[in-house]
């Protein structure tokens, strides 16, 4: 399961189910698509720290987002 999770209040706002055959990557948009995170911040850890997640929650969701950043990754 991907969940989105606020913090502070403990509550999960939505959860998504992740198949054996893939990875929670390419859930991150099925996840958000119907939450209003328009101004928000969202938090990842190193897993998700990837270009088109930073786009889809830039571009298409207005949000902003912190990113766990590991030594694997590119500038």
């Amino acid at each position: 399961m991907l969940a989105a999770f606020l913090h502070k209040q403990g509550i999960v706002l939505a959860q998504t189910q992740v198949d054996r055959k893939t990875n929670e990557i390419p859930m991150v948009p099925v996840l958000f698509d119907d939450l209003d995170i328009k101004d928000r911040v969202v938090t990842f850890d190193a897993l998700h720290a990837q270009k088109e997640t930073a786009r889809y929650l830039v571009e298409d969701k207005k949000a902003e987002y912190i990113f766990t950043v590991k030594d694997n990754q590119k500038p």
